[in-house]
């Protein structure tokens, strides 16, 4: 009986011992795997749009069709000729399908309201912003404009995106490596990345037809 319970005591004894051995390992392990620095780094490039999208509406109201119909074609034809004297090809010039109602309430002032918009979708952005300056001449032609708008985008997006994260990556381990020296470290391989969203705004209002792109790559550096 007492041969067994030295036995017992023993093996519990050298249970314990391979457990604490084994912990300690694991617990080195995580700690090493755990050592690690998370850094973010900035790339910012001012581009020139490639693309022009300019919209034109006018709002055409009558109480009769043929009065309305022939006005909407008068407005149409001198915006389109408007255009194409400032050099937009006609393939250029879209005109949607006009928007027709009848108002059937009886002190309603006029029966028909139509609006009708068209829309210049074109490459010659330098032209877009010279010929938008002049569209207040459509006013001597008879022509309102409701609405009158411009928007520059920047499509080519794919010719900027090696350098631009080539430089946020460089910046983010320009980062790691000063935080490893500083804490008497050295900076291991890289065990975790998200290279970002680019995001693209307008450079400044008064030039939107030149644009910020941005991205923010996200890495994360062992530390040895």
């Amino acid at each position: 009986m007492e041969n067994i319970k030295k036995n017992w005591v023993l093996v519990f004894g050298g249970l314990l011992l391979i457990f604490s051995f084994l912990s300690f390992f694991a617990a080195q392990n995580f700690s090493k795997q755990q050592s690690y620095v998370e850094v973010k780094g900035l790339s910012e490039k001012i581009v020139k749009a490639d693309v022009a999208i300019w919209s034109m509406n006018f709002e055409v109201k009558s109480n009769d069709i043929d009065s309305l119909y022939a006005e909407i074609e008068r407005n149409t034809t001198a915006i389109d000729s408007f255009l194409k004297d400032r050099g937009f090809d006609a393939s250029e010039i879209n005109v949607a399908p006009v928007n027709i109602y009848q108002d059937t309430y009886k002190d309603a002032l006029f029966r028909y309201n139509s609006t009708t918009q068209l829309s210049v979708y074109t490459k010659k952005v330098d032209l877009v912003r010279s010929a938008s300056k002049d569209s207040l001449l459509l006013v001597k032609k008879g022509v309102t404009l409701s609405q009158n708008s411009i928007s520059f985008e920047f499509s080519d997006i794919n010719s900027v995106k090696p350098e631009m994260l080539a430089e946020a990556i460089k910046n983010a381990k320009d980062a790691a490596i000063k935080f490893a020296k500083e804490s008497g470290s050295s900076l291991g391989s890289v065990s975790r990345g998200n290279q970002g969203v680019f995001d693209i705004s307008d450079k400044d209002p008064g030039s939107p037809e030149f644009k910020k792109i941005r991205v923010v790559s996200s890495l994360r550096f062992l530390i040895n």
